[in-house]
């Protein structure tokens, strides 16, 4: 009996050795930090946290971004866009665009040093949307009449409840330009173009990845592998590589939009609220 002791206990030292070996190995082998950046846009808090846990883990010598997104709302894409742009200068930095990476996944890609795309990955789509309804006119038909009273004559622009007015879209207008502007600067500033170069196919329209190369708008033609091939090389890694990614929560609703497999940039665009109503404006596809 106390010869199986022993053999057991000297089997239970080994296997710990083994596992602390392990564990040494693992440690020691140099990491690469990956984000990966899937769906509509419509919340940044997840993608920042993760962000931030890559940047701080001295044990990650680079990041790899994966994205596959047609866009989403302004704000969360400029957020990502700028956390990314605050680590460019410590680690070095590369995006991967999968099927598609459009508008704010366009916006978030201008962060890298190196942006790969496949050449069929639908890209580019630089320009913003600011969408509302006007019930207006069925709700007469059917004898329906809003009433409302506001402190100023601005304050109901885009309600569903009246046609806008010339002074009303000239405001909207001015709205998107300045966003759309944004864009553009972020662009060119990134992509190192002219401002007026940028302007030229800055009207919305998708690229594929081949034309986006030849627009200046991505630097190599290439999927994943060659993505980290490329963040290895800028690490300074050779031979075996370990990959850390981040826990990204996005929240409860795109879980379940995740799983009923119905996301779709125009069913689940971003929206924001202007003056008490539901009104889309965003980064997307449309």
């Amino acid at each position: 009996m106390r010869k199986i002791k022993w053999f057991l206990g000297i089997i239970f030292v080994i296997g710990i050795f083994v596992w602390g070996v392990q564990a040494l190995q693992t440690v020691m082998t140099p990491a690469i930090g990956v984000l990966e950046i899937e769906g509509s846009i419509h919340d940044s808090v997840g993608y920042l946290k993760g962000i931030k846990a890559l940047e701080e883990n001295d044990q990650i010598k680079a990041i790899l971004v994966r994205i596959d997104s047609p866009g989403g709302k302004v704000g969360p894409s400029q957020e990502i866009y700028g956390s990314l742009l605050k680590i460019k200068g410590k680690k070095p930095l590369v995006v991967s665009m999968g099927s598609v990476s459009a508008s704010g996944g366009y916006y978030i890609a201008c962060a890298a040093d190196t942006i790969f795309a496949l050449p069929g990955t639908l890209t580019g789509s630089i320009g913003v949307i600011l969408e509302f309804l006007d019930i207006s006119e069925g709700l007469e038909k059917i004898g329906v009449k809003s009433e409302r009273v506001v402190s100023g004559d601005m304050k109901e622009s885009g309600s569903p409840f009246k046609t806008l007015t010339d002074r009303e879209r000239e405001y909207f207008l001015r709205l998107v330009e300045d966003v759309h502007e944004q864009f553009v600067e972020a662009v060119a500033l990134s992509r190192e173009l002219p401002v007026e170069t940028v302007q030229e196919f800055a009207d919305g329209r998708v690229f594929t990845g081949r034309q986006a190369m030849e627009l200046g708008l991505v630097d190599r033609l290439g999927g994943l592998e060659d993505a980290i091939t490329e963040v290895k090389e800028k690490a300074g890694i050779v031979g075996k590589v370990r990959f850390i990614r981040p826990e990204i929560s996005t929240g409860i609703l795109e879980t379940i939009r995740k799983a009923l497999g119905v996301l779709t940039p125009r069913e689940f665009g971003a929206t924001a609220r202007v003056s008490g109503r539901l009104i889309r404006l965003e980064y997307s596809i449309d």
